[in-house]
């Protein structure tokens, strides 16, 4: 064959070679598989993205996005290049670098359609992310605020509660300048409204007969005022059967006197108390009154002055006339037992109620505030009624303890302020049958 000739196949095998390499490669670069191929890798990609940016441990959004698309960038690489290495090996015998530079250019295609895909996936999964982000702030902000709100309210209560409680614990102070002392008498803790009066009275040289209702307070005052005057306490409590020898003393079998309280505070100047006077024998009590008048009592051991200092304080729930409908079982008083005392009226002081009751409740003292409010208004409804039905201040001081050992309050009321109320008295009172309260 002429040179000529060979020339010219080898022109139309090349041509022949080159179109057909080209056609083949540009079939091969938009067949479904290879189209498939970069939807799968693009959508695989978005998929693990869009779940690794949801991912709540992930702390930082933005740099997921950047490695999501590093990765997706490197992925369709990857594929792009097995893709036209496929092509290549396919083709070996009729591969050309012009067919493999447009494998390479329609893999580079499909990789640009792909990273714009995962662009608006990356972004959406971004904006819906941005979005939770916002939610979840605007939630944690309200959160904050309304956990903020319930410890306010949960800290006021507790400081109302410890001011309360500290109120209850307090020591009352009480200082009375008494005619031109120089420095004024003091008395410390729960105390008496009508303290005061009594220090003044008793400082006068005055002996002081105290009537009021029962559990008012009207011993507590008499050992206050002789803690108040810095002089020994003494206390005695007079019945129908007192006998003389526990006031003025005896002699035993063996010829040993035996002195009392009244004796030692009378003659060395102590603070003695006589409670109950109203229940006293009429005869000891005229006895009593020669001691007081004239400063000067006949003891079983012979004459004794009384000390300058001693003072006498004596209690009663009547004025001397006798019993009524609560103290059934007083005497009636002469007016010469009378005379020698100033007379104080010693009400309830319901301050002082609370206070004491308070102080022997502290870990239950809304409890407490609910017994005590409901034996006031007993009290109030008994007196308006005139009832022969006693709640007094140890009643509401009573339940309170009850209620620090674990009572309850329908217990604490049961058993202390109503306990014996017969059916008429609980009617009177609006109370019901079984009830406690």
């Amino acid at each position: 064959m002429r040179e000529t000739s060979r020339a010219e196949v080898r022109l139309i095998a090349d041509a022949v070679a080159s179109e057909t390499i080209m056609r083949y490669a540009d079939v091969l670069a938009r067949s479904p598989y290879a189209q498939q191929t970069m939807e799968t890798t693009a959508q695989r990609v978005a998929t693990e993205t869009a779940h690794a940016i949801a991912d709540e441990r992930v702390a930082h959004a933005e740099e997921i996005v950047r490695a999501a698309e590093a990765a997706a960038g490197a992925t369709a690489t990857r594929t792009a290049e097995r893709v036209a290495e496929a092509t290549a090996a396919g083709l070996a015998a009729e591969s050309s670098a012009k067919a493999l530079a447009e494998a390479r250019d329609a893999a580079g295609e499909v990789l640009g359609k792909a990273r714009g895909e995962l662009d608006d996936v990356l972004g959406k999964a971004q904006g819906e992310l941005d979005e939770a982000l916002g939610n979840a702030r605007t939630e944690m902000a309200e959160s904050r605020t309304e956990m903020m709100r319930s410890a306010s309210a949960f800290a006021r209560k507790e400081a109302a509660r410890a001011v309360a409680e500290a109120v209850a614990e307090a020591p009352h102070v009480v200082d009375v300048r008494v005619g031109k002392a120089a420095d004024p008498v003091r008395v410390s803790g729960h105390t008496h409204a009508l303290l005061p009066d009594v220090l003044l009275a008793l400082g006068a040289g005055c002996h002081v007969l105290l009537v009021g209702p029962a559990g008012t307070g009207k011993s507590m005052m008499a050992q206050q005022a002789a803690e108040a005057f810095g002089r020994e306490f003494h206390a005695l409590s007079l019945g129908p059967t007192t006998p003389m020898s526990k006031i003025f003393g005896y002699y035993d079998a063996h010829g040993h006197y035996h002195d009392t309280p009244f004796r030692r505070a009378f003659e060395h100047g102590g603070l003695m108390l006589l409670d109950e006077l109203d229940s006293g024998h009429p005869g000891l009590l005229a006895e009593l009154n020669q001691a007081l008048s004239i400063r000067s009592c006949a003891f079983a051991d012979g004459m004794v002055d009384a000390h300058p200092e001693f003072r006498l304080i004596a209690t009663g729930n009547t004025y001397g006339t006798g019993g009524d409908r609560q103290y059934v079982g007083r005497q009636a008083l002469d007016a010469a037992t009378l005379d020698r005392y100033v007379v104080i009226d010693v009400p309830v002081d319901e301050d002082l109620e609370e206070r004491v009751a308070l102080a022997y409740a502290p870990s239950r003292t809304a409890d407490a505030r609910r017994v005590i409010e409901n034996v006031r208004e007993l009290r109030a409804t008994a007196a308006e009624k005139r009832l022969p039905v006693m709640f007094s201040p140890r009643a509401s001081i009573d339940a309170a303890r009850l209620l620090e050992a674990g009572a309850s309050v329908e217990q604490a009321v049961r058993w202390r302020v109503v306990r014996g109320m017969s059916a008429a008295h609980r009617a009177a009172l609006g109370l019901d049958e079984d009830a406690g309260t």
